[in-house]
């Protein structure tokens, strides 16, 4: 058998003389003292966390309840297939079908967009580029109601319904306004 080059030799001599060395022994350390002694260790959580955000999961939940909704609304109430994937086709293919449905849909669709984009923080420039629903200006910006539910405030002071009380509009109020105020801008 071969013997390992003595550089070899001396790097692993140096990390033996530095494990004996208690000036590198500190706090948190995995070693109390010479080189094979463990302290006892034992895992400090009691459960596995979470793997993703539940919020947005909630979202995605949201999501499917309201298109079950439009597609009772649109739909012939029979046939509606099971699955998350097949209702939101479902529910795309009967968008189609009217300009009412289509609307509604765009509205949907807007309505739960914005409040995906909310929940992960990055609506602040859309919402902005929304106009208020009651003085048309860009000024919405999102909060939270009580009940925890996104919507957007309007930040004019002469909008506001008192003094110090600003205007609150529900997502879905919003998403109606824009959508109707597109389809009449396109017209």
């Amino acid at each position: 058998m071969s013997q390992p080059p003595r550089a070899a030799r001396q790097r692993t001599a140096l990390a033996y003389e530095i494990l004996a060395d208690s000036h590198w022994a500190s706090a948190g350390a995995t070693r109390l003292d010479g080189a094979l002694a463990l302290p006892e260790r034992r895992a400090t959580r009691t459960s596995a966390g979470t793997p993703y955000n539940l919020s947005v999961y909630d979202l995605a939940l949201d999501l499917d309840r309201a298109l079950e909704d439009f597609t009772r609304r649109h739909g012939d109430g029979e046939g509606i297939p099971a699955g998350r994937t097949a209702v939101a086709a479902y529910a795309a293919r009967l968008a189609e079908l009217s300009d009412a449905a289509r609307i509604d849909y765009a509205q949907l669709r807007l309505a739960h967009d914005l409040a995906g984009a909310l929940t992960i923080g990055d609506a602040a420039h859309v919402l902005g580029k929304m106009e208020c629903p009651a003085c048309l200006s860009w000024s919405l910006v999102g909060t939270q109601t009580r009940a925890g539910q996104w919507a957007a405030t309007c930040r004019v002071v002469r909008c506001a319904v008192a003094p110090g009380v600003p205007r609150v509009f529900p997502l879905s109020d919003v998403a109606r306004h824009h959508i109707t105020r597109r389809d009449v801008d396109a017209a």
